[in-house]
């Protein structure tokens, strides 16, 4: 009995495949130091919608397409959020930052809001070439701003940045990721800042 457990067991250990850890990478963009001349919205206050975005951008999955048309996923990283999620939460960081508004609260708020900014996240993407050599990321998306009494659209505008990755790999795409989603969100405030006017 003892010699058949013993077998048993060097035969399911054997089985036991170990996955290497998987590396998650977060994008923080940094503090906007945005004096705005701006301040028709003072008194108003601004609800940040959850963004919308394809199922693909509500995973964690760091993808990547190779030659413009085959799409990976790497498989040792992935992002700490979403990337819905993270555009969502880097909007409402920044724009609270900005003083553009009286108020900015999220979408659970039970808060009513003179105005509601709707996201839709289009691309969030590390790009390689065909003989894998260079690599660039592009990220973009669309605002929506709506009158949250009347719920019509006052003004939609689409954003997008690319940025070469320094390093071909998960790390690279990250930091060209986080390049261009603070180029994309000062390109957004301003936007925002002359709708105000």
């Amino acid at each position: 009995m003892r010699a058949i457990l013993i077998i048993l067991t060097i035969l399911f250990s054997g089985c036991t495949t170990i996955k290497p850890p998987v590396t998650e990478y977060s994008v923080a963009t940094k503090d906007l130091k945005i004096d705005s001349v701006s301040s028709g919205c003072i008194d108003k206050s601004l609800k940040i919608a959850q963004a919308f975005s394809s199922n693909s951008l509500m995973s964690v999955n760091m993808d990547y397409t190779q030659d413009s048309n085959r799409v990976f996923s790497y498989s040792q990283a992935e992002w700490r959020e979403s990337p819905n999620s993270l555009v969502t939460s880097e909007l409402l960081k920044s724009i609270g930052n900005s003083k553009l508004f009286g108020s900015v609260h999220p979408s659970k708020s039970r808060v009513k809001s003179d105005f509601i900014l709707e996201t839709n996240v289009e691309e969030f993407m590390q790009f390689y070439t065909q003989d894998m050599q260079k690599s660039f990321v592009h990220v973009g998306f669309s605002l929506t701003l709506i009158d949250a009494k009347t719920n019509s659209v006052v003004k939609s505008q689409y954003f997008s940045s690319k940025f070469d990755a320094k390093t071909l790999d998960a790390q690279g795409g990250a930091e060209a990721t986080q390049n261009a989603l603070f180029e994309i969100i000062f390109q957004s405030i301003d936007w925002l800042g002359g709708v105000c006017k």
